[in-house]
């Protein structure tokens, strides 16, 4: 298996575990900020204690050796969350997921600026593709419907292209996994001074639990392992596979049964992600120039 397949894999992984947030929301009664805390807490806990093993006495050093990349990716994963929770406060879902289907347009847009990582047609027509399913999935949206707060969604991609950039950017053989712990750190201090983390149930604390662990907790280490494999613009596209999977899982753990549009825009979306795969399989097989590395940020 090539790095490149493996980096899709993991990638791919990370969004399926994404995936099953919503319908672990479905059950819960706590607010949106004091599900962020015990989610946050639970998953520095997860990803500390296999950081932990995996370093032993090199802990310290882990973090070091991440420079000020391993900050800057935890801000940005904990930033990316912050918009989500702002932005669901005031607008639909369906704003928030529209807007947060421009993550890999942001993503290869910055990439080429910054670590200078080019794409082609075949990768601006699968982002356009993609774009459209969701749009199609969510049906037509007022994005000012919840006010300008809602446009915060933006947010979300533009701090979700942050944290790709940064973990793309760093030195080959860099483990920025230690950085997902910062992460639930940060988000956890902030999250606590805005909720009532101490006046939720032990139901809640018990989904969170799951959350922290399976959903952000694999899913970020995943991810993080991924995108070191993979050009910036790639890897931004395979986290729309999030999309597709969410309502499958809500439909198996809530009873909530797909409707033709997401049925019709999940479609394009599998089929605009599977073509393109296809298009980059074949093109690794033509005889070719190694592709250039990313620039150090």
């Amino acid at each position: 298996m090539t790095p490149t397949m493996r980096g899709g894999l993991l990638v791919a992984g990370a969004a399926t575990c994404w995936s099953t947030g919503g319908v672990a929301v479905r059950f819960m009664d706590a607010g949106p900020w004091e599900a962020a805390f015990w989610r946050s807490v639970f998953l520095a806990v997860a990803v500390g204690a296999y950081v932990l093993w995996r370093h032993r006495r090199g802990l310290p050093g882990a973090f070091r050796a991440m420079g000020w990349r391993g900050p800057a990716s935890g801000i940005a994963v904990a930033g990316s969350s912050l918009f989500y929770f702002v932005a669901l406060a005031d607008a639909s879902v369906a704003t928030v997921l529209v807007l947060m289907s421009t993550t890999p347009l942001l993503t290869a847009l910055l990439a080429w600026v910054v670590l200078g990582e080019r794409f082609g047609a075949a990768t601006l027509l699968a982002i356009t593709a993609t774009m459209a399913g969701i749009g199609i999935m969510v049906g037509p949206v007022d994005l000012l419907a919840g006010g300008w707060r809602g446009l915060l969604g933006l947010g979300v991609a533009f701090f979700g292209a942050i944290n790709i950039v940064v973990v793309r950017g760093t030195r080959p053989g860099t483990d920025m996994v230690p950085a997902v712990v910062l992460s639930g750190l940060f988000l956890a201090v902030g999250s606590a001074f805005v909720g009532d983390p101490l006046g939720v149930s032990a139901k809640d604390i018990a989904i969170c639990a799951f959350m922290g662990v399976f959903q952000v907790g694999l899913g970020l280490t995943l991810f993080v392992l991924g995108i070191a494999l993979l050009p910036a613009a790639r890897a931004g596209l395979l986290t729309l596979t999030e999309t597709v999977l969410a309502p499958v899982w809500a439909w198996l753990g809530a009873g909530e049964v797909p409707d033709q549009r997401t049925l019709a825009g999940g479609g394009l979306i599998v089929a605009a992600l599977a073509a393109y795969a296809l298009h980059q399989g074949r093109a690794g097989r033509r005889p070719a120039l190694a592709a250039a590395a990313p620039r150090e940020l």
